[in-house]
């Protein structure tokens, strides 16, 4: 979006380009909110592929940082899971993404 100001001066406005970022986000909560409630409830590990790349593609598209993914899927997990991730696992969720996120 172009704004012209006072004086006649054109300037662009941030609020169009942090738009895909945000449909992102808001996208990825659901998708591990909805995955982590499945874990808990089923006390097993569902698929997770689709998930996967969905994270894969959000990285490479340059919408979302390694941290952030980090940070988003401890969040879900903490909201379904009623705590946070062992060690163990967040070592093991550091892999994964590291893993998701490295150039082929």
């Amino acid at each position: 979006m172009i704004r012209v100001d006072i004086q006649g001066r054109k300037s662009v406005s941030n609020r169009d380009s942090s738009k895909p970022k945000k449909a992102y986000m808001v996208s990825l909560r659901h998708k591990l909110a909805h995955y982590y409630r499945r874990e808990c409830a089923e006390q097993s590990s569902p698929d997770r592929r689709w998930l996967n790349g969905f994270m894969a593609a959000g990285f490479h598209s340059g919408l979302i940082a390694l941290k952030e993914l980090k940070l988003e899927n401890l969040s879900s997990y903490r909201n379904a899971h009623g705590r946070r991730m062992t060690e163990a696992e967040e070592l093991y969720l550091e892999r994964r993404l590291t893993k998701l996120c490295e150039q082929k």
